[in-house]
């Protein structure tokens, strides 16, 4: 994908799709992402599409969390409670005719993007899955089940898509520990509510 996303597109983003003036160190960072998610990625049209970038992965995040936050201002990322989403700002400044067709069979075996509601069924009967974020985040079936329902139509609300059944499971995985403990304060709070408490 570097071959098409090349110093012109970087320029044309840096310059007419960014909504603010980016400081030298965000343009760096940007880069950065760029050249790290891209490099490996053949010069298909599946491949030149919005990606994630999840903090996790992103070493030392907090260091970069200002120029993160310079790139969501200029409209160049949105910053979601686990991942930093690229949107898609060099559709229509690459070169598309260098992009590889891909056959159909191909396509639907390993670029179809689906809601996360396509996957939910399937990730509550993975009993590895279950077993695992029940262990590791202590949390009981119906905790586990509630986050799911949660975590599906927040996804479908800001119209997410995944490349299959492992980036959707992973991606649940990431954002549960970020919700686990504000889904339990939001209980506490309505029992108290139905309780007459303050």
């Amino acid at each position: 994908m570097l071959t098409v996303i090349n110093l012109y597109t970087i320029d044309k983003i840096l310059n007419e799709e960014a909504e603010v003036k980016l400081s030298p160190l965000a343009k760096m960072l940007y880069i950065g992402c760029l050249t790290h998610h891209f490099k490996n990625k053949k010069p298909t049209v599946a491949s030149a599409v919005a990606f994630d970038m999840f903090m996790n992965d992103i070493p030392d995040y907090t260091k970069y969390e200002k120029l993160f936050q310079e790139l969501h201002k200029a409209g160049l990322v949105v910053i979601g409670n686990t991942e930093v989403r690229f949107n898609n700002c060099w559709g229509k400044h690459i070169d598309r005719s260098k992009l590889d067709k891909v056959s159909p069979e191909e396509y639907v075996a390993g670029f179809t993007f689906l809601p996360a509601s396509k996957y939910k069924e399937e990730m509550l009967k993975s009993q590895s899955l279950v077993e695992l974020t029940l262990m590791k985040n202590k949390i009981t079936r119906k905790q586990f089940e509630a986050l799911l329902e949660l975590f599906v139509k927040e996804q479908d609300t800001f119209e997410k898509k995944y490349t299959g059944y492992t980036d959707c499971a992973r991606h649940f995985s990431s954002w549960i520990p970020y919700n686990v403990s504000k889904t339990q304060g939001e209980v506490v709070k309505s029992s108290s509510k139905i309780l007459g408490k303050s």
